[in-house]
């Protein structure tokens, strides 16, 4: 039964780009790159990032201050070493109705948004893309 629980709880439904064999370092600044509003966190370990809070109005990304539906980026780097693997979702947060006045319900989450998900990962995908262009190895070994 354990092992079970295990296998399941290390996926985490999100889309993954497989064996990308980029520095981590690469990977992490495409990934900020691409969270909609910026980083609201990263953990110490430097290979899972959070995005700010943000809703979706006629396809475009608006912060979500104080609407009752609120979506967040959640990515993770996962691997020790080259290639990695990179998981993206985007997580679906509804605010619950109080029956005090004046008081915000809090948010509690209802699944992940898979059509979103996958426009961010193609997101990160196009800018790992782009760094990969830009990337020049002469530049690289400057002397000076």
């Amino acid at each position: 039964m354990f092992v079970l629980f295990a296998l399941m709880g290390c996926t985490h439904r999100g889309i993954r780009m497989k064996s990308l064999d980029i520095p981590l370092v690469e990977i992490q600044k495409a990934v900020i790159h691409s969270l909609p509003l910026g980083q609201r966190a990263i953990r110490s370990n430097g290979r899972e990032f959070f995005s700010k809070y943000f809703v979706v109005v006629r396809n475009k990304v608006h912060p979500a201050e104080s609407s009752r539906i609120r979506y967040y980026v959640h990515v993770y780097v996962l691997g020790d070493r080259r290639p990695y693997t990179v998981e993206g979702l985007v997580r679906k947060e509804v605010r619950q109705k109080t029956h005090k006045k004046n008081l915000m319900g809090s948010y509690s989450d209802v699944g992940v948004d898979s059509k979103l998900s996958r426009i961010f990962m193609r997101k990160v995908k196009n800018n790992l893309s782009k760094r990969r262009e830009e990337r020049n190895v002469v530049d690289d070994f400057r002397v000076f």
